[in-house]
Formats: structure tokens, sequence, C-alpha cells
């Protein structure tokens, strides 16, 4: 049951390429020297919204699958709910300028997981805060590939 709470595919496989993450994992890494970003060389096609170049710019969003596996396999709670609040806080930032009259789903999509992840920032973690972390991770990255042009 831990793999399944650990390792679970987001978005069909839109957040691997999206965020060049594998898998979600509990174990402990080593933070990279780095930060790495989740689409280098992309160019946001004709009127898509700045939240498409930000999250292509992207460095806390790509630590969510990773922190929430972490904090759920409890391996260092506090530091998992920091680097959420981080991408949180960015998410939050790059989403602040989106027009819900041009993109009412993204802009749904976007505050439910904004709201998913205030969920998971203090303790106890639940089975149902974490799934709507996932869950609506899952849904904004759908509802952001056809406005943003991203990879599939």
């Amino acid at each position: 049951m831990t793999d399944v709470l650990v390792c679970r595919s987001v978005a069909l496989g839109l957040l691997t390429v999206l965020l060049g993450l594998s898998a979600c994992s509990a174990e402990e890494t080593t933070p990279p020297q780095q930060p790495a970003v989740a689409v280098a060389d992309y160019a946001a096609p004709a009127g898509a919204p700045a939240v498409c170049g930000g999250i292509a710019r992207s460095t806390h969003f790509l630590d969510i699958p990773a922190a929430m596996g972490e904090l759920a396999a409890g391996a260092d709670a506090i530091d998992a709910r920091s680097r959420l609040a981080a991408a949180r806080g960015e998410l939050r930032a790059l989403v602040s300028g989106l027009s819900a009259a041009d993109h009412p789903e993204l802009q749904e999509a976007a505050d439910d997981l904004l709201a998913a992840l205030l969920g998971v920032l203090e303790p106890p973690l639940t089975e149902g805060a974490r799934t709507a972390v996932l869950d609506s991770v899952e849904q904004f990255v759908t509802r952001l590939q056809p406005v943003c042009g991203f990879p599939a």
C-alpha cells in the first residue's frame, strides 16, 4: 500500500514529460546543486497566458511529487512541508495574472491545487489531503497542456 501512496502516475505521463520526473519517491534525496526547470527550451505559443512560461521555468512546481512522497512516507515532514509551501507560493504568483474569463477551467484547476497544497501544510497528513494534492496536480497539468502547448 505504501508503494501506491508514494508512487503514482500523474496526468498520464504528461507530468513526467513536463517536469522531467520519472516517479514519486519517498527516498531521501540530495537537493540538486542547480535548480532544475520544467522545460528549459519551451517557447509559449502566441496568445498563451504568462503562466505557461512561468511553469516551464518553474523550480518548485517540479518538487511537488517528491515532497508529497516524502511527506506520505514520513521521511522528513518539516522539509517536505517547506518545499510544498514554496511550490504553493510559486504557483500562486504564477497564476495571479491568469484571466479567469479567458481560461476558466485552468483557473479553477489552479485554485483547486492551491487549496489542496494548503491542506497538507499542517499536520496531520490525511489520506484525503494527500489524494486531493495528487488529483489536483493531475487536473492542473491536464488543463495546462492544451493552453500552453506543452509536449504530450
